[in-house]
């Protein structure tokens, strides 16, 4: 099959331009007609559904920098009457736009957001003392119908952090309370102390699991032709937190292993790891064609070989200029093969 042949892609037009010496007019032309460039109506939907999404989480930043700002000055049936009001207010929006519309998608979204902040508000009007972990489980709770009636994968990518958050809380709060230096990790901030806790090869093996039950059940679904989970960003973000969830555990444990530190490092993430990459490389390979995917496996593998190396390999001035050259290598053989896979996956199209 000539390139004549194949189907039209950005880079089989780009190239075929390059070969014929167009001008770069006469190549947009080519996009043009190949329907491959995006038009006027196009870019100003796009630009329309950005502002809109970066409205909508504006006003939700703002509302909960209100109640902080205000907090002291607000009697609690303000409080809650203000949340409850929003809340039913934006379904009652999303219901009147229609919630497949990019208006009452934005709307279901933000309504369901603010139940965790009337959670919030709950908590510190009442001191009922309860643990931040239910607070999540309880927000999971409420706003899982939403995600069952908007079909959106905002809201599912909503719910799957806060039963993430529910379960790395429970552990670290009930199961196993961190000590040592992970307790310094928490004065660090919220994003310290969660990168710190998957450290643990346990909860991280965990978090993996709950993220690639996710992720299977999606592939499931899209399989089965179910017309609003064909998008692609649930999937890579859940396939994201699956990769890392192994992939930083392993990380630590090679380096961690040099020093000999043992703690909290099994062997359970880098069995995890390989075979999630190896089951993923296969899959998004040749039943779900997925370039980002496979970047992002082919990129970890980097990462973890470069570590290997440079565990075993006698630190040095020349052992810096080995691995610099090895990392090209790899980047450089890397691209060759996505562009491989790439151009095989638009000859079989």
């Amino acid at each position: 099959m000539t390139k004549f042949d194949m189907a039209p892609s950005h880079s089989n037009v780009q190239e075929l331009a390059a070969e014929l010496s167009l001008s770069e007019s006469a190549c947009s032309r080519a996009l043009q007609l190949a329907g491959l460039a995006p038009e006027r109506s196009d870019w100003l939907r796009y630009i329309n559904h950005f502002l809109m999404t970066v409205g909508a989480l504006l006003i939700v930043a703002g509302v909960t920098t209100f109640f902080a700002w205000n907090w002291a000055d607000l009697d609690y049936w303000i409080k809650f009457g203000l949340i409850q009001t929003g809340i039913a207010g934006l379904a009652l929006l999303a219901w009147r736009l229609g919630i497949d519309s990019m208006g009452g998608r934005v709307a279901l979204f933000s309504s369901a957001f603010l139940v965790g902040v009337l959670f919030a508000v709950f908590g510190q009007v009442y001191q009922t003392g309860a643990d931040p972990y239910g607070l999540f489980i309880a927000w999971s709770i409420l706003i899982l119908p939403l995600a069952i009636i908007g079909r959106q994968a905002a809201l599912w990518i909503l719910l799957q952090t806060l039963l993430i958050l529910a379960l790395i809380m429970y552990w670290t709060q009930v199961l196993d309370p961190p000590n040592g230096w992970w307790q310094l990790a928490q004065l660090l901030g919220p994003l310290a102390w969660l990168s710190s806790t998957l450290m643990d090869s346990t909860l991280a093996s965990l978090v993996f699991a709950l993220n690639a039950v996710a992720l299977i059940a999606w592939e499931y679904a899209v399989n089965r032709k179910v017309d609003w989970m064909q998008g692609r960003t649930y999937p890579r973000l859940v396939g994201l937190g699956a990769l890392s969830n192994v992939l930083i555990p392993t990380f630590v444990f090679i380096v961690g292993a040099s020093f000999g530190e043992k703690s909290n490092l099994g062997f359970i993430s880098p069995v995890l790891y390989a075979v999630a990459s190896v089951t993923a490389l296969y899959y998004y390979q040749f039943r779900r064609p997925d370039l980002l995917m496979l970047t992002m496996l082919v990129f970890g593998a980097i990462l973890i070989f470069n570590t290997l190396v440079g565990r075993f390999i006698p630190m040095g001035s020349g052992s810096i200029l080995l691995l610099a050259i090895l990392l090209i290598a790899q980047v450089a053989g890397a691209a060759y093969w996505l562009r491989k896979v790439s151009r095989r996956w638009e000859a079989q199209s």
